[in-house]
């Protein structure tokens, strides 16, 4: 038997898209409303989940920092410290690295 509905329709369907079809035409909708290509741009980045293990006092220091910088998230934080620090290393050598010829191996380095 199929499961009954207590409310009907949801009160919030007219305020947060449920589709990507909706989606794709609120972003449309802005862009058209004032937002510039900067923006679309990054509604569009793709990201990916990456796990690193950090000393216990370094963690406790980015969470403070977090803590107690408004509007400032974990991700945006590592995610501009990468990229930072890329760039950096890319500038001492003179030149962006080459793309990897395979992808990294997991686990502890073999010495």
């Amino acid at each position: 038997m199929a499961k009954k509905k207590t409310i009907g329709v949801n009160p919030l369907d007219s305020l947060i898209p449920r589709n990507s079809a909706t989606i794709s035409n609120s972003r449309n909708s802005q862009t058209s409303a004032g937002f510039d290509d900067e923006d679309e741009k990054q509604a569009k980045t793709v990201k990916e989940r990456l796990t690193v293990h950090l000393p216990v006092d370094l963690i406790e220091r980015v969470k403070n920092v977090v803590y107690w910088t408004p509007g400032l998230t974990l991700a945006s934080l590592a995610e501009e410290a990468f990229a930072e620090t890329v760039a950096a290393m890319e500038k001492k050598r003179g030149e962006p690295y080459p793309p990897r010829k395979e992808n990294l191996k997991g686990g502890r380095p073999m010495k």
